[in-house]
């Protein structure tokens, strides 16, 4: 049987293969912002994103809790040249995503939700 980090790590693979080139990178977060496993390319600090992710999901369950609106899903952040989105992937950990400019954004939602999904059920 393979181990949790090995499952995680074949999750983030069938959601970069599932998207496409939509997809540059993907991190499996802990809560407290520690990777658990990461498929980033090797300019990016998988560290920071860890934490970046982290802090994001932290301030935005706060802002939804603020006005009410109920649980959150997801955050997106849309800059000049990309897409960041985080989801929580169970109770104790988060997925994130690196998207490309003009990525199908609907396509890698879907398959970040599946995939946040069956991380959640392996921790």
């Amino acid at each position: 049987m393979a181990s949790r980090q090995e499952q995680i790590a074949s999750a983030l693979e069938r959601l970069m293969n599932n998207a496409g080139s939509d997809v540059s990178g993907v991190a499996a977060v802990s809560m407290d912002g520690i990777v658990l496993v990461s498929k980033l390319s090797a300019d990016v600090n998988a560290d920071r994103v860890g934490a970046v992710a982290a802090t994001m999901m932290g301030v935005t369950r706060r802002v939804s809790g603020e006005l009410k609106i109920g649980v959150t899903e997801e955050t997106i952040i849309k800059a000049d040249n990309g897409l960041f989105m985080v989801l929580p992937a169970g109770d104790q950990s988060l997925l994130a995503v690196n998207l490309r400019q003009g990525a199908n954004l609907g396509l890698v939602r879907i398959e970040a939700r599946e995939a946040a999904k069956t991380i959640g059920t392996i921790l």
